[in-house]
């Protein structure tokens, strides 16, 4: 082996070997490189999702906060005995829950008959403070818009020339949904009429 081909394989061994420690030595700052340029990813991802989820909420709020001032008219003229159904969809469902109660919905045009036919006997008064809750979709458990409440109601029926005023108080759970105009589509009552009309009559 000739002189130069020692000194190339000198410079080889002693480059490679300065190499290898250079990257040993530098291997914590590439680590750190690494590490940050996830972090800013991860970061730039989350501010993504918190930009939307706000906007989200922020809707979903607002068409809950619409939907309860229409809950509150719809009581408010229940109890004044207001004919009034302009906050009712056209595609209106009550669901029936009395119990063996004929069919298992009512429509519209039932649900305004039945209603001016309340009035002509029944008077109703919610005695609790109002408290509106938000509904959630039944399949995402998400808040969607609807409104629910519990509340207790003073159910009297008016005295005639042959009977005596009557009332009895009746515990309440009410839901309502609504459509894309903020009329209510579904709404469903949930108590003891059973027994409280047979009390009252």
């Amino acid at each position: 082996m000739d002189r130069f081909e020692r000194k190339s394989r000198r410079t080889l061994t002693i480059t490679g070997g300065a190499l290898e420690a250079n990257k040993a030595t530098n291997a914590p700052f590439f680590k750190l490189r690494r590490m940050k340029k996830a972090i800013g990813i991860l970061a730039i991802g989350l501010a993504a999702v918190a930009c939307q989820a706000p906007q989200e909420t922020s809707t979903v709020s607002s068409v809950f906060e619409t939907n309860c001032e229409t809950v509150r008219t719809v009581i408010d003229n229940l109890q004044n005995e207001v004919v009034s159904f302009e906050h009712y969809s056209e595609d209106f469902v009550g669901a029936q829950t009395m119990y063996n109660s004929k069919g298992d919905s009512t429509r519209l045009e039932e649900f305004k008959t039945n209603r001016i036919n309340w009035y002509k006997t029944f008077d109703a008064e919610l005695t609790t403070p109002l408290r509106l809750l938000p509904g959630v979709n039944p399949e995402t458990n998400e808040p969607d818009g609807s409104v629910r409440y519990y509340g207790k109601w003073n159910i009297t029926k008016t005295a005639t020339d042959s009977t005596e005023e009557k009332t009895v108080l009746i515990p309440l759970y009410v839901s309502f949904d609504f459509d894309e105009e903020g009329k209510i589509l579904f709404q469903q009552n949930y108590g003891d009429f059973t027994a409280a009309f047979e009390s009252l009559n």
